[in-house]
């Protein structure tokens, strides 16, 4: 990872990117905090402290954090993934109560906050839907649209058999794309008044078009 993440440290710092790159796997895979994990990982190492690696931190550019963390994650598992495997694209939520920037966005209200940082995730999904394994991340901000997303992360993903999405997803101009790009795909329908009349429709014998 260190040699797609540009991290910038001087001639004569004591820790370099490959150590930086350890903290960072190490508060991911234990999904804790910048200085809970870089405290808990000094005790087995000399890892750097919470305040020298959040500063190296700001000196990454976002976008090419991503890229760098999704050709790291491709790379990874490249010989477990190929097209023509069915697939799910998410939106998760991680609750936030700093302040507003334009990766900030805003939801249904929880844990003391409607502000929340997104990301948008693309999976494969096993023969339980419960098993996943990511293939591409990436950030949402408060000027992305759903169809945005999806795009640019059906092109950085192997193509899927299906694509699974649910209803968050269920608008016009998703449905548009997914069939100018020919990507077969269910998704959660919103149960409105014109869904329920085709319901009906179908429960009555009749093929709805």
């Amino acid at each position: 990872m260190k040699e797609s993440l540009s991290i910038k440290v001087a001639g004569n710092s004591r820790y370099m990117p490959e150590d930086i790159v350890k903290s960072l796997i190490y508060i991911s895979i234990n999904s804790t905090s910048a200085e809970s994990g870089s405290k808990d990982l000094a005790k087995v190492i000399d890892a750097p402290s919470p305040d020298v690696l959040l500063r190296r931190l700001k000196s990454i550019d976002l976008s090419s954090a991503v890229s760098a963390l999704n050709k790291t994650n491709m790379k990874l598992v490249k010989n477990h993934v190929m097209d023509g495997m069915k697939m799910a694209i998410d939106y998760t939520e991680e609750p936030y109560h700093g302040k507003i920037d334009m990766y900030v966005t805003r939801g249904k209200h929880k844990q003391g906050t409607d502000m929340f940082h997104t990301f948008a995730t693309m999976s494969v999904v096993g023969k339980d839907d419960k098993e996943r394994l990511t293939l591409c991340s990436l950030p949402v901000t408060r000027l992305d649209t759903k169809e945005e997303v999806v795009k640019k992360l059906l092109e950085n993903s192997p193509e899927p058999s299906l694509l699974m999405m649910d209803r968050g997803f269920f608008t016009t101009e998703i449905i548009k794309l997914l069939n100018e790009m020919g990507i077969r795909s269910i998704i959660h329908a919103v149960r409105n008044e014109r869904i329920k009349k085709v319901i009906k429709s179908y429960a009555e014998g009749n093929t709805p078009l």
